[in-house]
C-alpha cells in the first residue's frame, strides 16, 4: 500500500503511481516480444491484457503530464 503524506500534490501522487505501475508495464512488453516465439500458455501474462496494461500506461503519463502542468499553470496564478 502507498503511503500518501498529507499535502502531497494529485501530480505527485500520479507520478509514484505510474512509476510503480512500470512493472506490470515490463511484463506486458516482454509478454508482447515473447508471443512472437512461444505458445500463448507459455507466456507470463494474457496478450488483451498485455495490450491493455500498455494502453493503460499511456493514459497514466498523460494524465501525469496534464496535473504536472495544471500545477504549474495553478502556481503561476498564485504567484500573480
Amino acid at each position: 500500500m502507498m503511503r500518501i503524506e498529507r499535502g502531497t500534490s494529485p501530480a505527485r501522487l500520479l507520478e509514484m503511481l505510474s512509476d510503480r505501475f512500470g512493472a506490470f508495464e515490463a511484463i506486458a512488453y516482454s509478454t508482447i516480444k515473447l508471443a512472437r516465439h512461444e505458445p500463448q500458455q507459455e507466456l507470463s501474462m494474457d496478450l488483451l491484457v498485455a495490450e491493455a496494461v500498455l494502453e493503460f500506461a499511456d493514459d497514466l503519463r498523460t494524465a501525469t503530464e496534464a496535473a504536472t502542468e495544471y500545477g504549474r499553470s495553478d502556481t503561476e496564478r498564485g504567484a500573480s
